[in-house]
Parts: C-alpha cells; structure tokens; sequence
C-alpha cells in the first residue's frame, strides 16, 4: 500500500520537531529487531547469515552491556 504525501510530509514533520523521541524510538527499535527478528525480514536473514554461536555470542554481550547499565541507573 502506497503512502501519501500528506502522511510522508506529516511524518517528517514530526521527525523534525521531535528529534530526540524520534532517535530514541529508532535506536530502540534497532535492539530489538536484533534481538528478537520477524521471520522473514532482512534482520532474520541477516541472523541466519551468522554462525549460532557468533550471534549467541552477541546476545551475550549485550546482556551484559544491558546489565552494567542497569547497576548504572
């Protein structure tokens, strides 16, 4: 389904006078995606590209990441 260009200029309108929401929004999107890919989509097929224990590995990190940032907080 196409997208208008009312709903095209409304969008970016919006991205321009909320950047900060907007890049937040993505970045946690990103995280996601990585963790937790919709079959089908170039994210899951990016996975299946690694070998298992590259991306276990990965996960790993980043829980630990996700760790030391809470104790952080």
């Amino acid at each position: 389904m196409a997208v208008s260009k009312a709903r095209i200029k409304a969008s970016r309108k919006y991205d321009a006078k909320n950047p900060q929401k907007t890049t937040y929004m993505t970045l946690r999107r990103h995280a996601r995606n990585f963790i937790a890919a919709a079959e089908g989509t170039k994210a899951a097929e990016a996975i299946k590209w690694r070998d298992d224990s590259d991306y276990k590995a990965d996960l790993l990190e980043l829980k630990q990441l996700i760790e030391n940032k809470l104790k952080e907080l």
